[in-house]
């Protein structure tokens, strides 16, 4: 499956551009929600006023194809707008009505695909939408993650004591949990086999340890990457580079470095966007798929920003400093609620 276009609002900008731009420098904007980080898009208004802006923008960036079909992965959909409408004395809309909604806004008529499982819900669309190409059910398909900020979702994360006090620190000795954030972000795919990234390969694991665990031996994250590898055709030895899913969490890490270490043995240079996009949830599979792939466009993988102290517990160091990228094959990573995990081979073909 080739992706065609893509687009993305986060905290590090209102386009792809400028969230390159900052991964690239280093640089970062962390605002704070009742005193904890939070990596918030750089808009003002109400909820529906910032969702609005933000469509506008992706609608004038990236033009949706003709008559491609919708996916959007979220884990908080219409929440924000729930919590709106609850205040004013009205009932918010369905989460279903929502998403068609937003396919109006793009110029698409057609009755959208939802995916909502936590954090790889945008990448459960896009897995989605590589088998209904390769079944020639579509030709064409946007596949849209969504997470825009919520009372809800903060204080749910909250309470299961998950949050860091200061900006996330991926996988360094001193972290000590996760810093949400929010970002829509869209990618345009096709089964056309010409120029431009392909996601040739996917896999899915299920870490049965606990809802917010994660098995310290890593089989599940390596089972899920050989799978990736496996489909791909592609050996441990033919990647170059690795999107962890370095959210900063003292318990998912040890288990995200052990089932590296299991696949590679020496692990490729690999970066994590969470210090600078926040961890966008529903949205993080799309949005960083999109960053990794334009920062590669320009030959660089990024330094890891938060990255400082190496853990000798992980045995997996992020980059610390923008390194030339050799143009192989890149794996991308994530974890999620309820034990879900994924990993994706993504190759530029020229």
């Amino acid at each position: 499956m080739r992706i065609t276009g893509r687009a993305l609002v986060s905290a590090a900008g209102l386009s792809l551009a400028d969230a390159v731009r900052q991964a690239l420098a280093g640089e970062r904007a962390i605002t704070h929600r009742e005193g904890l980080p939070f990596a918030a898009m750089p808009l003002t208004g109400d909820w529906a006023g910032r969702l609005s802006q933000v469509l506008g923008l992706l609608a004038n960036a990236q033009a949706a194809p003709v008559d491609a079909v919708l996916h959007i992965g979220s884990s908080s959909w219409q929440i924000g707008g729930a919590q709106r409408a609850e205040r004013i004395g009205v009932l918010a809309e369905s989460p279903s009505s929502f998403a068609a909604g937003l396919g109006r806004r793009f110029g698409m008529t057609a009755v959208p695909r939802c995916f909502s499982v936590a954090c790889v819900s945008g990448l459960a669309a896009l897995d989605a939408a590589q088998g209904e190409l390769a079944a020639n059910r579509s030709q064409q398909v946007r596949v849209i993650g969504l997470e825009l900020d919520n009372a809800y979702t903060r204080q749910g994360f909250a309470a299961l004591q998950l949050l860091s006090s200061e900006p996330c620190k991926p996988f360094d000795l001193q972290r000590d949990g996760l810093m949400l954030g929010e970002a829509i972000a869209v990618l345009d795919c096709d089964a056309d086999g010409g120029v431009g990234w392909h996601l040739t390969g996917s896999g899915t694991a299920l870490d049965r340890s606990g809802p917010t665990s994660a098995d310290a031996s890593g089989e599940p994250v390596a089972a899920a990457i050989r799978a990736a590898l496996r489909r791909a055709g592609r050996a441990p030895s033919d990647i170059g580079v690795v999107k962890l899913h370095g959210a900063g969490s003292p318990m998912t890490e040890p288990a995200e470095a052990a089932g590296l270490c299991k696949v590679f043995g020496e692990v490729p240079p690999c970066v994590s966007f969470k210090s600078l996009l926040g961890h966008t949830l529903g949205a993080s599979g799309p949005a960083e798929i999109a960053l990794l792939t334009a920062c590669l466009d320009e030959g660089w993988i990024p330094a890891t920003i938060g990255f400082d102290v190496p853990d000798p517990a992980l045995a997996v160091t992020p980059t610390t400093t923008n390194q030339r990228w050799d143009g192989r094959p890149a794996l991308v990573l994530a974890m999620g609620f309820g034990g879900q995990v994924w990993a994706g081979v993504l190759e530029r073909q020229a």
